[in-house]
Parts: structure tokens; sequence; C-alpha cells
């Protein structure tokens, strides 16, 4: 007899649950349910595009280069001088002078009885490197440099000179005068004490 009212069970179970019928009503009166507003939807927030409208609808889209760098004077290495494509490629780094060299280079791990001697410290703690337009109009500045030779040949020795190395330390490093995202001046200083 167990069996069968296992059965009987089972069946009953299966037709409450077929059917829907409870004891307990889940269904909601509407006229019993609280009435609530939602908020409308806020619209999405508006994101600066990247692309500027065209003038017309044949007019292609052409992304909006955005200037590697602000307008301003940075301290660099130059890495790469590339003339065919009037560049250039270049590492920023932090320049100390007189006193405050003394303090950075120490700070940068050298012994205090050589650092007592410098006037210059170049402190270089970001690999990243920025590449830069060069603007038509470029002024360099080079040491001892001859302003009246054609803007290649001094390409070439900014390059040369980009590349000399004291040891393990660069010979000279380079301010670069940068407007609209391009290089402008260019202006030599040597990285390492003279005498």
């Amino acid at each position: 007899m167990r069996p069968v009212r296992i059965i009987t069970a089972f069946v009953f179970a299966a037709a409450v649950a077929v059917t829907g019928c409870t004891a307990h009503s889940t269904a909601v009166h509407p006229a019993a349910a609280p009435v609530t507003t939602a908020p409308p939807p806020s619209p999405a927030p508006k994101l600066p595009i990247d692309l500027p409208r065209p003038t017309d609808d044949t007019t292609p889209r052409q992304p909006v280069v955005r200037p590697v760098l602000a307008d301003g004077r940075y301290d660099a290495y130059i890495r790469t001088v590339d003339t065919g494509r009037d560049r250039l490629v270049v590492d920023l780094v932090q320049v100390f002078q007189d006193k405050a060299a003394v303090t950075a280079a120490i700070q940068d791990g050298k012994p205090r009885d050589t650092a007592q001697y410098l006037s210059v410290w170049v402190r270089n703690q970001n690999p990243r490197l920025r590449t830069l337009p060069l603007a038509r109009d470029l002024r360099l500045d080079l040491r001892p440099g001859d302003c009246e030779a054609p803007t290649n040949q001094q390409l070439s020795k900014l390059a040369s000179d980009a590349r000399l190395m004291s040891g393990s330390t660069h010979t000279y490093y380079f301010t670069l005068t940068v407007t609209g995202g391009a290089v402008h001046r260019v202006q030599e200083t040597l990285a390492i004490n003279a005498c």
C-alpha cells in the first residue's frame, strides 16, 4: 500500500505544478499594487568626438591628431633624428643644475666625493619614447654650431651629437621648444662637466 501512496502523492504534486494551483495565490490584484513611476532614463553623456565634421557628404572623416606634448619647453635625450620624415624620437629627462645637481646625483647613487664637483645632473627615470614632428621653421642651436649651415647638415650634426657618450653618460641633452605639437627649436647643452 505504501507504493500506492507515494505514487498518488507524486501525481498530485505534478498536477499542482502543471496547473499552477497552490494554496497561496501569487497573483497581485491590479488595484492593490502600489503605483510607482520610474524616472525617465537619463540621456547618455556626451563624449568628445575625435572625428571632425565633414563639410559635405563626399569628404572622408579623418581622425584628429592629438599632440604628443603640450606647448612648452622640454629637456630630452634625442634617440633618433629621422630626416626623411622630419621628426625626432626623444626621451624626456630631468635636468638639475649646481647645488641641486649634487643633491640629485647623490640621491641617484653617485658617491658624494665625485658628486660634489657636478654642475649639471641629468636624471632619466622613464624609458618612454615620444615621436615629434619637426616644424618647417625649425631652429637648431648646436654647440659649437654653424648656424649658417643648411638644415640637413645641422640635423646630421644633431644626430651625431645625440649619440655622443662620455662613458655611460650622454655628452649632450637637448631642450626642445614645442608649439602646436611640433618641435620649433632644439637647443643643445653639455650634460657633463666641461673640465
